[in-house]
């Protein structure tokens, strides 16, 4: 009977020390309780600012990843549009100076009278392939106006092409001619200068010798703001106002006028002529000048 209660007793605390044995790796394995949050220790847990810098790009690529593809798209649509741009504006140009050089060639082309009758038509010349002539000066500047108008819808050719269109149409209808070189005259450039050249020219054939005055003097105020791209000589706006002074009985103001012309050498007959009006009004001014010999001229 001892011995039964001996080993009762043995097997009793083998099992106690058994459960105890487990509950002690159990409370190993157990995660430690967290300690209590203070500034400090999230101060420590905070992640450095270089991953935060991380963080925040992956986030905005992420979040932009749909506009960064629309973008690509743009650029892709304005790449495209640019060179169909550029496309249009050298086909624009090129048929642009087509359709100029076509209505130039009418403009110049030659006016023959056709042959009475019982007459030969003249064959001196062989025929050009594409060289239009005319039998009527009138027939010639109205199609001329109409393919100057045409070539005018093209940007690159429009100014130019309004000019000639207006010379042309002041051969038909001079009214509308001087109101089309009028509006030209307010343009930059060029154009501007040569239009206003024009109107003076025009409006001095007209007799409206005040008004062509004063489009002269424009046209000289123009060719000095131009500088070296001035297009009309000094000398040929200076005899054309000594020229309409003289018509209004002013000769010292046409004397001033004939003496700028006479002195230049770039427009040798207009130079010659201009000394030869300035001998008739001043001699004594005159003999102060070299007088000018014809030779070759270099300007307009």
């Amino acid at each position: 009977m001892a011995i039964g209660v001996k080993l009762t007793t043995t097997r009793n605390k083998k099992k106690a020390e058994a459960k105890a044995a487990a509950a002690q790796a159990a409370s190993a394995q157990a995660p430690a309780a967290a300690p209590p949050m203070t500034p400090e220790r999230e101060e420590l847990l905070r992640p450095p600012a270089f991953d935060l810098f991380l963080q925040r790009i992956r986030r905005s690529v992420e979040d932009t990843e749909l506009p960064l593809a629309k973008i690509g798209l743009a650029i892709l649509i304005v790449a495209v549009i640019s060179s169909a741009a550029y496309w249009f504006y050298s086909y624009n140009q090129s048929q642009g100076e087509k359709a100029f050089a076509e209505a130039l060639a009418i403009y110049n082309a030659e006016v023959k009278e056709p042959p009475k009758e019982g007459e030969a038509a003249q064959t001196d010349d062989p025929p050009v392939p594409g060289k239009k002539t005319f039998t009527d000066e009138k027939a010639k500047f109205a199609e001329a106006a109409t393919a100057f108008d045409k070539a005018a819808a093209y940007a690159s050719q429009s100014f130019i092409s309004r000019y000639y269109a207006a010379l042309s149409r002041l051969k038909l209808d001079p009214a509308q001619g001087v109101k089309e070189l009028r509006d030209l005259s307010v343009t930059p450039g060029a154009v501007g200068q040569l239009a206003t050249l024009a109107l003076a020219d025009a409006l001095a054939a007209e007799g409206n010798v005040d008004e062509a005055i004063e489009q002269y003097k424009r046209l000289r105020e123009k060719r000095d703001q131009a500088g070296a791209n001035a297009v009309v000589s000094l000398e040929v706006i200076a005899f054309a106002l000594g020229k309409l002074y003289e018509s209004k009985q002013d000769p010292a103001a046409a004397v001033k006028e004939y003496a700028i012309a006479a002195k230049s050498r770039s427009v040798a007959l207009i130079g010659q002529q201009a000394y030869q009006r300035l001998a008739a009004l001043d001699p004594e001014m005159a003999r102060q000048l070299p007088e000018p010999k014809l030779g070759d001229d270099d300007s307009f």
